[in-house]
């Protein structure tokens, strides 16, 4: 631990952290307009200086590591005046109507702090988009800060907003086309949260009484989220800083809420009759349920029903599913689509690993050098993991993507095999014959924890690549390059999704990619699994 002193007063805190860090930790809070803490400090505006004892001129403390015994003073007037003077220089060209008519936003808190009034008007030469279906924009009161390029480019990493300079003056409009859109934006909505002046806003949102932290339900990620309610509906939804999403969204959990009052939402029980449904009280419909399977029950027997659970349930719903089927209507013909989309995966590993259960977790995403994508598209069905899958290899992991289909990480990918559907068990023991012939396995590993290592050799003759790539639809020096890029980057971590387990051998497909990872010992370790 470090001891520094902040305006007087000591502090312990952990080395590596920024000053700001410190300050946030001490509740010495300092104004920012470039910063965000879910990106790379810039130190771009000047506003968080503070001044250390025995440095000449002060220094940003977004971009300034805490040293031991550091004085660091945050409100002398020195400081306070710089501040005012940068702020004033903002506030000459920044519209006067926005902070009256919305002075909750960060950056008219400070112009309030420091008693300036913004004298600014309407921009001729600005960017002015009104097409995106959720994202407004109002570019006459950017102030250049970048927030919203930065934020872009590191946490989604689609790469819309740019910084353009004309006539000798920044302008922040999109990279590529004419509106947001045509730049390739996918409404994630993380431009308009960290933007402190309202220049980007949310188009349908209003504003809130209540604040409720839930789980955004649409895939199995688990994003944590702020709703906004008023008045019993919702009118809003924000990022929660969780350690999965990280203050991050899609566009389905951002913005698809407004089904929860769609006026065709179906809010009471239904009873067809004649072709037609019509509306019924809980107890008419609930007697008409019981009635009907008593019936089917006396004239067909207990197997003439099936009962299906869904995954969008909880545990407890579902075994309340089962509990209905077995003991109440007594059929054992319970299912539902985890048979399919996770059970190969849970027998396979637990067959093979002793546990039904992942062997990685998000985090490793940060830590690993290389990917191996198979039957997923994360960036379409779990767009936040697919985010940060796409961000590592943006910063240099290297990936392989086996899909049948072009998919947007297929287009980053230094090896794409778009394997033949119905033949991903034959590619995945090409691979793994390549890693035992080249050499490329993980001796150690295989010698301390894996069995049946001489038998799967064995088993692996009949699979070189050369013998199955035209089967596969594949080229075999592409399987050769995939296989190599797996074992030799360490660690390497594998995602698999329906595109392998929704197959007559999808769970033979899963104990295929799991002998990939014992193969190259890419188990047990940060960054694989």
């Amino acid at each position: 631990m470090l001891r520094v002193s902040i305006d007087g007063k000591p502090l312990e805190c952990a080395d590596g952290i920024t000053i700001l860090d410190a300050l946030r930790q001490a509740g010495a809070a300092v104004p920012q307009l470039c910063h965000d803490h879910r990106l790379a400090p810039s130190g771009a505006c000047r506003m968080c200086v503070v001044e250390i004892a025995g440095q000449p001129r002060p220094v940003a403390s977004c971009t300034t590591p805490v040293a031991h015994e550091m004085d660091i003073r945050t409100r002398t007037p020195e400081l306070e005046a710089l501040r005012r003077t940068n702020l004033e220089l903002v506030a000459g060209h920044y519209p006067a109507e926005a902070v009256a008519g919305q002075p909750g936003h960060p950056f008219h808190r400070l112009l309030a702090e420091y008693g300036l009034q913004a004298q600014g008007a309407r921009q001729a030469e600005v960017f002015r988009d009104d097409s995106h279906p959720y994202i407004g924009v109002d570019m006459d009161r950017c102030i250049q800060c970048q927030r919203c390029v930065r934020i872009c480019d590191e946490l989604q990493g689609q790469s819309v907003w740019g910084a353009w300079e004309r006539d000798g003056q920044m302008r922040i409009a999109p990279r590529r086309g004419a509106t947001l859109i045509e730049a390739g934006c996918v409404a994630c909505g993380a431009c308009v949260d960290t933007c402190p002046t309202g220049a980007l806003f949310d188009k349908r949102a209003q504003p809130a009484l209540q604040q409720t932290r839930t789980t955004c339900v649409y895939c199995g990620v688990g994003c944590q989220m702020d709703v906004g309610s008023r008045d019993g509906s919702v009118v809003q939804v924000s990022p929660a800083d969780s350690p999965v999403n990280r203050g991050h969204l899609c566009v389905k959990g951002r913005y698809a809420w407004e089904f929860a009052a769609a006026p065709d939402r179906v809010t009471t029980p239904m009873i067809r009759e004649q072709g037609a449904w019509r509306r019924a009280s809980w107890e008419e419909a609930l007697d008409f349920a019981a009635s009907r399977l008593k019936r089917i029950l006396e004239r067909d027997g207990a197997d003439a029903i099936g009962v299906l659970g869904s995954a969008r349930a909880t545990n407890e719903e579902n075994y309340l599913v089962q509990k209905l089927a077995r003991a109440v209507l007594g059929t054992n013909n319970v299912d539902s689509c985890a048979r399919v989309c996770h059970t190969p995966t849970a027998k396979a590993m637990k067959d093979m690993l002793g546990t039904g259960a992942a062997t990685n977790a998000f985090d490793d995403i940060e830590r690993t050098a290389a990917f191996l994508i198979v039957g997923c598209n994360p960036t379409e069905n779990h767009p936040i993991v697919g985010a940060r899958i796409r961000q590592a290899v943006l910063k240099g992991a290297r990936l392989v993507v086996i899909d049948p289909r072009r998919t947007e990480l297929a287009a980053l990918a230094d090896v794409h095999l778009a394997v033949r559907p119905g033949h991903n068990v034959p590619l995945f023991n090409a691979i793994a014959a390549t890693i035992l012939e080249e050499g490329l396995g993980d001796r150690d590993f295989l010698d301390r924890r894996v069995e049946g290592l001489e038998a799967f050799a064995v088993l692996l003759r009949d699979y070189a690549p050369e013998r199955v790539a035209e089967s596969c639809g594949l080229a075999a020096a592409d399987i050769r390059a995939a296989a190599r890029i797996y074992a030799d980057a360490k660690p390497a971590m594998c995602f698999h999704g329906l595109g392998v387990t929704e197959h007559l051998q999808g769970t033979e497909g899963v104990m295929a990619l799991i002998n990939l990872a014992l193969l190259t010992g890419n188990l047990g370790v940060p960054g694989a699994g």
